[in-house]
């Protein structure tokens, strides 16, 4: 298996005897806190200790790149479409220990269906956006498509850190700033350049129809799934990390805890990116 050359990053991968599970390339660096991360104090790197105002150094340094796609059980997800939200949880690991000893990226795609209108960039025969434009953004015909991360998104993320800390703590990427109360900040922000959190995906199965222009491309099947063998690659991701006890209670306008963990990751190629193909065994399945 060769992939496409990464030469901007002096990266190039041959696994020759065929790809292995969790086999990939990626990235995940960025600046983050966790107060009470240990018995130690907080987390430290480079001789800075994180706090929501300063954060240390943090790099996920993933070694091991795991998928599961999940079937939808339903017959229809909306009544008369037929549409499947086939689901698809993307790891990155620090390791290919269990996810219980791990540092552990997760990306949580709800609705294979929508990444791959998204991903696939089709225009219909009526010249309109054949994807969601409150959670896709394309900035060319070609290039990836770019997804919102957000709880209320396609797709959600969320980066736990067990190898490295203790404290059983979750930190979830939001697109837009969480204040108190849910009911005055649902919705995403008109103009993408606003999102906090995105990535952004070149390959995504067979959703991409790059080499036909838009007009051409066939609409994507409601029941569209990833298969076993085939590519997922993202080109970058920026992910804004916020306190998973602060989002819940913003969803359901509780009162504020405070936050013990959160902060930044990606932004760019060289920080954020995966490029892996989805591989059926132990360690790549939560349910071999």
């Amino acid at each position: 298996m060769m992939r496409a050359p990464l030469a901007a990053f002096g990266l190039a991968v041959l696994l020759a005897g065929g790809c292995q599970v969790g086999k990939g390339v990626g990235a995940a660096s960025g600046q983050i806190y966790e107060l009470g991360c240990s018995g130690k104090g907080d987390y430290c790197a480079e001789g800075v200790c994180g706090t929501d105002k300063n954060m240390a150094p943090y790099d996920l340094h993933p070694t091991y790149f795991a998928g599961e796609p999940i079937d939808d059980l339903r017959n229809y997800s909306s009544p008369g479409t037929g549409i499947m939200n086939n689901r698809l949880i993307v790891r990155l690991q620090r390791s290919g220990k269990q996810i219980e000893l791990n540092d552990v990226l997760t990306f949580d795609v709800a609705s294979s269906y929508e990444v791959a209108r998204c991903v696939r960039g089709r225009i219909d025969a009526n010249g309109v956006h054949d994807w969601n434009e409150a959670n896709c953004y394309r900035a060319s015909d070609n290039g990836p498509g770019r997804l919102r991360v957000q709880y209320d998104g396609d797709v959600h993320a969320a980066l736990t850190l067990k190898a490295t800390c203790t404290a059983n703590l979750v930190a979830s990427a939001v697109s837009r700033p969480v204040p108190i109360s849910y009911s005055t900040t649902i919705g995403a922000p008109v103009d993408p350049a606003q999102w906090l959190s995105w990535v952004e995906f070149e390959e995504f199965g067979s959703a991409a129809q790059s080499d036909r222009l838009p007009a051409e491309r066939d609409p994507i099947g409601p029941k569209f799934r990833i298969d076993f063998g085939q590519r997922i690659y993202a080109t970058s991701f920026q992910l804004t990390l916020v306190d998973d006890s602060l989002v819940n209670a913003a969803i359901y306008d509780r009162p504020r805890p405070a936050s013990q963990i959160g902060g930044t990751l990606g932004g760019d190629p060289t920080t954020g990116r995966f490029d892996f193909d989805l591989q059926r065994g132990q360690g790549a399945q939560f349910f071999p």
